[in-house]
């Protein structure tokens, strides 16, 4: 018989989650997953209690920006590495699923996610030997 060690964390505060309507959100049993396996995931996705009220654009626009939690001590963002700089488009344009045609994926997320905690991070991911913008900003 072998011994198998692990480790443990000592007891900490609970974690302390804002309120959000998406709490009520609840995921499906693990025989019904199973059972509607070969159900496309947009007709499973109705069967989520509250997943329409939860996501429709008249709930979740007065959300907006959503906020991506960071790490905390990361670097500043240098603006001599990093030439994108990418700001929160306000939903004003959007005001129901026919809006969203055409729209790509970036264009979307930023009108959803204010990005501007995560500018640190992308700049030392995404950085740039052409040196600093120019005078005008990339949205």
């Amino acid at each position: 018989m072998s011994i198998i060690l692990i480790p443990s964390m000592e007891n900490t505060a609970p974690l302390s989650v804002p309120e959000s309507p998406f709490h009520r959100l609840t995921t499906l049993p693990r025989s019904e997953l199973a059972a509607t396996r070969d159900v496309p995931a947009a007709e499973r996705r109705l069967l989520t209690e509250h997943f329409v009220s939860t996501f429709q654009w008249e709930s979740v626009r007065p959300l907006l920006p959503l906020h991506l939690e960071t790490i905390p001590d990361i670097r500043p963002w240098r603006s001599r590495i990093c030439r994108s700089h990418y700001r929160w488009l306000p939903a004003d344009d959007i005001r129901s699923a026919d809006d969203l045609e055409g729209m790509d994926d970036f264009d979307l997320l930023i009108r959803l996610f204010d990005f501007s905690p995560w500018r640190p991070i992308l700049g030392q991911r995404f950085s740039s030997n052409l040196g600093p913008p120019a005078s005008f900003t990339m949205i």
